[in-house]
């Protein structure tokens, strides 16, 4: 969480102020074009879901939460000595989408949605495709636009590959953080055939998901993992208790988060009633003052003016 001071810190990390100012700029950049590649996503979408039964799915992630990202860019740092401002120039998923097409509509589903950002001004700036990859299949693209500079990343799945992706989430997190390192105490070799052990549970919801026809014309070709086949039993288990602990943890998060949402509107309306009371207040006052006047009744009898009792035969002039 930010810090007084002005810095970050979460899950072991941190950022300085000047860190996180960093960090927190490039994601306001992203948050403010949100709205706007999310309508053409729309659009892209909608004209492939007709020809190709395209669909958009989590289009409610289509922005990465910003905690995420300061954790990203803290661990590059740490990790790797990688600094802020690079990892800020470089990221590429703060805008995120993903589009899913049928297994047999699936090559020229993708090929028609290049077709289309091309038209919108858009460039590929990377295409990975890992359908004979043992723990990951999809293909994963990067686009920029050409005069804006804008960039966002776009995975292409079937429905089956991205149950499996989504159902993996918890499995990569645990590859790609400090879990492994911290469950292995300093044992490389242990490190290792724990890591080992949660690619072989990734490919387990890989085996049934089908590769689409032709896909082999998109993108480059990658195989990044490898299984082991002996990697021990006991690993298996034990990454797979984890991976429980993992998804209970983030399911925790999601509704702390949800709940803390929920408060903060209650607390935004709460404060929002007494401005609203006196708008009302002040508008019933300016509608009272604003209303005609009636005019006042008497009971007293109107008064004639004897001289001039009579006008040109029309009745009395009161």
């Amino acid at each position: 969480m930010t810090e007084p001071t002005g810095g970050w810190k979460g899950e072991g990390y941190e950022l300085s102020p000047e860190q996180n100012r960093v960090v927190t700029e490039r994601w306001e950049q992203a948050a403010a074009a949100r709205d706007r590649m999310d309508a053409m996503m729309k659009d892209v979408q909608q004209e492939t879901a007709q020809s190709h039964g395209g669909k958009l799915e989590g289009l409610q992630y289509s922005l990465k939460d910003v905690e995420s990202f300061r954790r990203k860019a803290a661990a590059a740092v740490e990790e790797k000595n990688v600094p802020v401002e690079k990892t800020a120039r470089k990221v590429n998923d703060l805008n995120r989408y993903t589009l899913t097409f049928e297994p047999d509509s699936y090559t020229e589903g993708v090929e028609r949605t290049y077709e289309r950002l091309r038209e919108q001004g858009y460039e590929p700036t990377a295409e990975k495709n890992t359908w004979q990859d043992p723990v990951y299949k999809g293909v994963n693209t990067t686009w920029r636009h050409t005069q804006s500079e804008e960039k966002f990343e776009l995975q292409f799945h079937t429905p089956d590959s991205f149950k499996a992706k989504m159902e993996n989430h918890e499995l990569y997190e645990i590859s790609r953080s400090n879990d492994i390192d911290e469950l292995a105490k300093g044992d490389e070799e242990l490190a290792k055939s724990y890591l080992d052990a949660a690619n072989h549970l990734q490919n387990e919801r890989y085996k049934n998901v089908r590769i689409p026809p032709g896909q082999e014309r998109i993108g480059e070709q990658l195989i990044r993992d490898e299984l082991n086949p002996r990697v021990p039993a006991e690993h298996v288990e034990l990454i797979r208790r984890k991976e429980a602990e993992k998804r209970a943890e983030n399911e925790a998060k999601a509704l702390a988060k949800a709940e803390a949402k929920k408060l903060a509107e209650q607390a935004s309306l709460q404060l929002d009633q007494p401005a609203q009371a006196a708008s009302r207040g002040l508008s019933d006052r300016l509608s009272a003052s604003a209303a005609p006047q009636r005019p006042r009744q008497t009971t007293e009898a109107p008064r004639v003016d004897p001289l001039r009792a009579q006008s040109r035969g029309r009745g009395p002039s009161l």
